[in-house]
């Protein structure tokens, strides 16, 4: 799979370009930024691929296949329209859009384009988390009675585009929080029926930097889901509850997590080691198959959809 970047940012230089240079598979052909002079400046640092003007000349290039867009939050549906345009699949960092209107005119782009289009939740890869999974679909966790989620951080404030809320939407929710979000939906395996939420917003930003929220699926699960910037915590983590056991990840949820499954059956407690790896290689190789077999990604626009709808009703703003 050939790969083209749209970003230049830390995070693209430190995690994501890494991850495609690990894989055996995976390669980064071209690059845009902000700027074609900040692209250059993002190749010539990482030893990989070609700077482009912009976004039309990268998803104008035939040996490109596929488009990682990790711009700001503001920019990812239009650029998202023009990756499919070109017959590129397109692979989205989180939040995938800051109003639900622009979600589904990204799956609809795509849809149209017959390209796939998946959504940057990396956790969704880590062993702990995939085997939670496998355990709640083969029933042996039974009914799913509750979820829960954390990812306590303590950061400073942003010197980029995340500062502006009309960028990015939202701060610690976007930021981190929107990740344990996607989490519990997908171990509840359900849509979000009600939500309940606390949020702390800061005085000198005007954005969120705590939440809270308790969530009612439609299955009857419930879920209870917490993030701040305030407060660093080592061991963020998963639980889920189901009426014949429980498992959870401890420590699984961050951006160096841990690997420790803990499962009950009755009164036994069992422990298990499942070293995460690389989250961003699984990922980039996960979508790469899935896009090859015109499967559905790991993660979808309809989870991005669910995401992004959730995130707009615990900051109780309609979009």
């Amino acid at each position: 799979m050939r790969w083209g970047m749209v970003g230049t940012g830390l995070h693209a230089e430190q995690r994501l370009a890494p991850a495609l240079a690990q894989s055996n598979t995976e390669v980064l052909r071209g690059v845009v930024g902000s700027s074609e002079a900040k692209a250059r400046t993002f190749v010539q640092r990482i030893g990989a691929g070609r700077a482009y003007a912009d976004l039309a000349a990268l998803a104008a290039d035939p040996e490109i296949d596929t488009v990682m867009i990790t711009s700001p939050n503001d920019l990812h549906c239009r650029q998202t329209e023009i990756a499919a345009a070109a017959g590129k699949h397109v692979l989205v960092e989180k939040p995938m859009a800051l109003a639900e209107s622009d979600c589904n005119a990204m799956i609809e782009a795509c849809r149209k384009a017959g390209v796939a289009l998946g959504l940057g939740f990396q956790l969704r890869q880590h062993p702990v988390h995939r085997e939670i999974h496998r355990l709640i679909r083969s029933g042996e966790l039974g009914d799913v009675v509750m979820v829960r989620g954390e990812w306590h951080s303590a950061y400073g404030p942003w010197k980029n585009w995340r500062a502006a809320p009309a960028r990015a939407g939202s701060d610690v929710i976007g930021a981190i929080a929107v990740h344990v979000l996607d989490l519990l939906c997908w171990f509840a395996g359900a849509e979000v029926r009600d939500v309940a939420a606390l949020v702390d917003v800061a005085l000198d930003t005007g954005q969120d930097q705590t939440i809270a929220c308790s969530i009612a699926f439609a299955n009857g699960a419930m879920g209870m889901a917490s993030a701040t910037r305030r407060s660093a915590w080592p061991l963020n983590s998963v639980q889920v509850w189901g009426t014949r056991g429980t498992a959870g990840g401890i420590g699984t949820v961050g951006m160096a997590p841990a690997g420790i499954l803990r499962r009950t059956r009755g009164t036994d407690i069992e422990e298990t080691e499942l070293p995460p790896g690389n989250l961003y290689r699984e990922q980039f190789e996960s979508f790469a198959r899935a896009a090859a077999r015109g499967a559905s990604p790991d993660a979808t626009g309809e989870d991005g959809l669910r995401s992004t709808a959730l995130v707009n009703r615990i900051l109780a703003r309609d979009r």
